[in-house]
């Protein structure tokens, strides 16, 4: 898809998603007007197959598809270098953080779905231990992305050095984290989060 033909047409143009990326991040992409400077200083561009300032294109084109078959939005490190050297003002990282919360609701195929079960499960472990329980996170992760056997000779030498730990507490304060994140829901609920 990086290197096929665009075409543009009211029926490939998807202006709505682009106004709830818009909505997400509080930052248009209209005042994008491709300087290139968020790409020049994106430290993690090389990893990308669309720099930052083509992932903007695409919105204003409204080619969204493109930008969440791609990996560049994964590859993001929120560093706000982006959004720090744009002379326009547009919230680049905050456009990041909305095209993964669109590709995280989308549910379908996505080239970083491993990144998507990495984080769904480092939240899950924070639900329910209120930290981080990092010898579930790694086994509950590989078992699920079907690599069964990545961390089996890892694992021990971690336990023995202490780094891992092999049965954890959970956090006394699980209540109020547990209220942390009935908030969240609540306010999804009537639109005013993420």
């Amino acid at each position: 898809m990086k290197h096929s033909k665009m075409r543009l047409s009211t029926e490939t143009m998807n202006l709505g998603f682009v106004r709830k990326v818009e909505a997400l991040s509080g930052s248009s992409v209209r005042r994008c007007f491709q300087c290139g400077k968020c790409s020049a200083g994106c430290p993690m561009r090389s990893f990308m197959e669309h720099p930052p300032n083509r992932i903007v294109r695409f919105l204003q084109l409204g080619q969204y598809e493109r930008v969440l078959a791609g990996r560049s939005i994964w590859y993001c490190a929120s560093c706000e270098t982006c959004t720090t050297r744009c002379p326009n003002k547009v919230d680049l990282a905050a456009i990041m953080d909305a095209l993964r919360k669109c590709s995280w609701d989308a549910k379908g195929p996505s080239k970083e779905s491993l990144v998507q079960l990495a984080n769904r499960l480092f939240i899950e472990n924070i639900r329910t231990y209120g930290r981080q329980y990092e010898m579930r996170l790694a086994a509950v992760f590989n078992v699920k992305s079907g690599q069964f056997l990545k961390d089996l000779m890892l694992g021990p030498k971690l336990i023995t050095k202490g780094k891992l730990r092999m049965f954890h507490q959970k956090n006394r304060n699980i209540a109020e984290i547990e209220n942390i994140f009935a908030r969240i829901e609540a306010l999804r609920k009537k639109g005013e989060a993420p």
